[in-house]
């Protein structure tokens, strides 16, 4: 049997980090790249390693590229390649559009270019997106059903039209998600149109030990003390999570199956909790007490958030004052939203959760972050420095 070549995108990225790690576990060849800031990056294997990374592995070859550059990209197909798993995206909400279309769209392109030309045994070609791509859901202030999962059969850039800028009956909350539409939407007309051997992972926020961004970063936040208080009436609106560890062993468990090319899986834990329950929970495993504001309703937090957040970012931007880092223009359209993801196509086709419950996985999170004495240390939750160009 032809020998199996793993190519990992993003490959010192958070869920880039696991697929490798988990691809090594089992014996695999394996190519990773990324960057060469994050390659050569000391401080940065250190965290890898933390997670049982071992960058050393005879198994993998670390060959730095960029997803902006095409020649670069050739270098990545010197070996038959036979399986991509496509982590890298720019995964920033303080980003521009411009921005993120460049890295997550045209650097997308541009490794599908090179994958189709180059990659003459490709069997499989698994791509992040994100459940984002569903959209936001209306509330029943608007006259619409809520609390309904999103499943893989709700609008999405597999299942719209080919002139859709986005799903019907919802709308794109951020820049980062739309420019996950068109990525995800140019890759489903490659698997159409040029026979890509596509498997698309939408993963629900992704957390665990490795990351202080998203969900890491709100754990740094409630255990620094910065968020005393939240909206009594957080308990009525549903977040969904997923395990780094899950993300990455589905998408190598999909990689496995020729009949799951041209799915698409939502990728996400069983549980069903409240922002209450969840920063409430966070803040008992970090020793920090979040009490309820009965006066203030999580939907009128949302514009107040937003202007603070544009304020705060122009201050970071444009005079270097400190700004905590996941408190951002794009991400404070999240709240006053009731997100609920359905991972029974997951379930059905045989994957087991190694963190099914959101609780279990918090649990060794912070317990991994105290470790690394990332709990009090500031830097890891700030962005400092006057931007001295766009962002």
């Amino acid at each position: 049997m032809p020998k199996r070549i793993n190519l990992v995108t993003g490959a010192m990225g958070f869920s880039g980090s696991y697929t490798v790690r988990d691809l090594l576990r089992r014996g695999e060849t394996v190519i990773g790249t990324d960057r060469a800031v994050l390659l050569n990056d000391g401080d940065h294997h250190k965290v890898l390693r933390s997670i049982g990374l071992d960058i050393d592995d005879p198994k993998v070859t670390w060959i730095a590229s960029d997803l902006l550059d095409p020649p670069s990209l050739n270098a990545l197909f010197e070996e038959p390649v036979t399986h991509v798993f496509h982590t890298a995206s720019l995964y920033d909400y303080s980003a521009s559009y411009e921005t993120l279309h460049r890295v997550n769209v045209e650097g997308t392109r541009n490794l599908l270019e090179a994958t189709l030309w180059r990659a003459t045994r490709l069997e499989r070609f698994v791509h992040w997106s994100t459940c984002g791509v569903f959209g936001k859901p209306y509330t029943a202030a608007s006259g619409k059903k809520v609390n309904l999962p999103f499943e893989e059969a709700s609008s999405s850039p597999k299942n719209t039209p080919p002139g859709a800028k986005g799903p019907v009956g919802t709308k794109l909350v951020n820049d980062y998600s739309v420019s996950k539409w068109v990525q995800e939407k140019m890759l489903w007309e490659a698997y159409r149109d040029r026979g890509l051997p596509l498997i698309v992972v939408r993963p629900a926020p992704i957390y665990g030990p490795g990351s202080a961004y998203g969900h890491g970063g709100i754990i740094l936040a409630i255990a620094q003390g910065l968020v005393p208080a939240i909206p009594a009436d957080s308990r009525r609106y549903i977040t969904t999570s997923v395990h780094v560890a899950d993300i990455a062993g589905f998408a190598i468990f999909a990689a496995d199956h020729e009949e799951f090319i041209g799915e698409d899986f939502n990728v996400v834990d069983n549980s069903i909790v409240s922002y209450h329950e969840f920063l409430n929970y966070i803040g008992l495993l970090t020793g920090r007490t979040i009490r309820d504001l009965p006066l203030i309703t999580t939907k009128s937090l949302a514009p107040v958030m937003s202007g603070a957040a544009h304020a705060w970012t122009y201050l970071q931007r444009r005079f270097g004052v400190p700004r905590v880092r996941v408190f951002e223009i794009q991400s404070a359209e999240y709240v006053s939203s009731s997100y609920w993801l359905s991972n029974r196509k997951t379930l059905e086709v045989g994957y087991e959760y190694q963190y099914p419950d959101v609780r279990e996985g918090l649990k060794d999170t912070v317990a991994w972050l105290r470790r690394q004495g990332w709990l009090t240390d500031r830097r890891r939750l700030l962005v400092t420095g006057a931007a001295t160009g766009k962002s």
